[in-house]
């Protein structure tokens, strides 16, 4: 199958769906990426982008679209046999079920169902209370606060900045990790686990999504059957 996959800009689940995505781009199925604009920073963030664009001979970028989207009309030619939203956020899961369609995703997501291609999406905010997946994390009350702060000093993207204290940019992090090696007091980690507590806004938008026509909703990228 041709499988338009959408990625927009959440942590949770991104890593599940990566996984996914390369077993399906190994298996039998020809993979494009379409990225939303905070997908594209949020796959940064988390050291998926740039692997991402290694491993996928089509990705598409929200930025290269423009306001028009043309990258829908591939969906009105049926291009496509499936398109996947994995991760999705609850701000997109709200325009879809109202009917927005003004960025790249949502845009994709109304043509899909208007040219009858299916359409799978995995929501994030699913349960009340659930686990997230966090990227790179300074602890402010592990850090020492050395005079000399050798992940500042080496880090590659100039990510690690000082002002009352040490900080993490996340937009400029690629989650390399070298600064976790480099830190000799733990206070840098990635991949941390918390939890969040969902709005039931949010949690009824989720259940608004399952009863839309030609979208199909999974809690999770491995319930999707492929």
């Amino acid at each position: 199958m041709n499988l338009l996959w959408c990625v927009t800009g959440a942590g949770h689940l991104l890593l599940e769906s990566y996984v996914l995505m390369q077993q399906c781009a190994c298996g039998e199925h020809e993979v494009t990426v379409a990225f939303s604009g905070a997908g594209s920073e949020v796959a940064r963030m988390y050291g998926l982008q740039q692997v991402i664009a290694r491993e996928f001979k089509d990705v598409i970028s929200e930025r290269e679209q423009g306001y028009s989207s043309p990258l829908v009309g591939r969906l009105a030619k049926r291009e496509y046999d499936l398109v996947i939203v994995t991760p999705c956020t609850a701000n997109t899961v709200a325009k879809i079920v109202r009917g927005i369609a003004d960025s790249l995703i949502t845009n994709l997501v109304a043509q899909a169902v208007k040219s009858g291609v299916p359409v799978y999406i995995v929501p994030t905010d699913f349960e009340t209370v659930q686990g997230t997946t966090m990227p790179m994390s300074l602890d402010q009350e592990t850090c020492r606060l050395c005079e000399v702060c050798p992940p500042l000093e080496h880090c590659p993207q100039n990510a690690i900045y000082r002002d009352d204290r040490v900080r993490i940019n996340s937009l400029r992090c690629t989650a390399c990790k070298n600064c976790i090696e480099l830190c000799m007091y733990d206070a840098i980690s990635f991949g941390g686990k918390v939890q969040v507590h969902i709005r039931d806004l949010d949690i009824e938008n989720t259940r608004r999504l399952e009863q839309m026509e030609g979208i199909t909703v999974f809690q999770s990228p491995d319930a999707i059957p492929l």
